[in-house]
């Protein structure tokens, strides 16, 4: 069965979007919520246990990767039950996985939304709000969003309503063409 990767910047609604498939009966993965599938790792590929910092000196010599052999647990048992899984996610590694997925969907989303987001106290992950992760995001977001442009992935507006970001992700992964959705800040 197909699996489909559902990436975009931090705060751009990953976690409420794989909550939403799961309340519709999809089969969908929250990364962040696996702490043996995303993890931080050292530049020698080493998993930290103690983030230190977030300040610009440790986001260089850090990143937050997917371990493969975990994924592939997590997308054989997909399959072996015959279901589409949604990976609801991003790394620095993720480009390695691209091949795995039949469908990769960019959840676009532009930056005072995301400030606005990453700023909403009910927001369960301090990442955007700690150390230099605000600044990292602001700088990484519009080169992020253009390389995967360039790549060709489909690309759903995450400033929509939730139903009409989930419902644009199923038809876009069915192969459907989604019907134009309209920002107005709900994720």
């Amino acid at each position: 069965m197909p699996a489909v990767l559902i990436t975009g910047s931090s705060g751009s609604g990953k976690t409420t979007i794989a909550a939403e498939l799961a309340r519709r009966g999809e089969l969908s993965i929250d990364v962040d919520s696996d702490p043996t599938l995303a993890r931080w790792v050292d530049q020698a590929g080493q998993v930290v246990r103690d983030e230190v910092g977030f300040d610009f000196d440790w986001l260089a010599r850090h990143q937050w990767e997917w371990d493969p052999i975990r994924l592939e647990e997590i997308m054989t048992a997909a399959d072996r039950a015959g279901q589409t899984l949604y990976v609801c996610g991003i790394a620095g590694n993720e480009a390695d996985f691209f091949d795995r997925f039949s469908h990769i969907i960019l959840l676009e989303i532009d930056e005072p939304t995301l400030l606005r987001r990453l700023d909403d106290p009910s927001r369960d992950n301090d990442f955007g709000r700690t150390g230099d992760t605000r600044m990292m995001i602001r700088r990484w977001l519009p080169d992020y969003q253009a390389r995967m442009r360039a790549l060709g992935v489909r690309i759903v507006d995450a400033t929509a309503p939730l139903q009409s970001v989930v419902d644009a992700i199923l038809a876009s992964a069915n192969g459907q063409l989604a019907a134009p959705i309209l920002p107005t800040e709900q994720v």
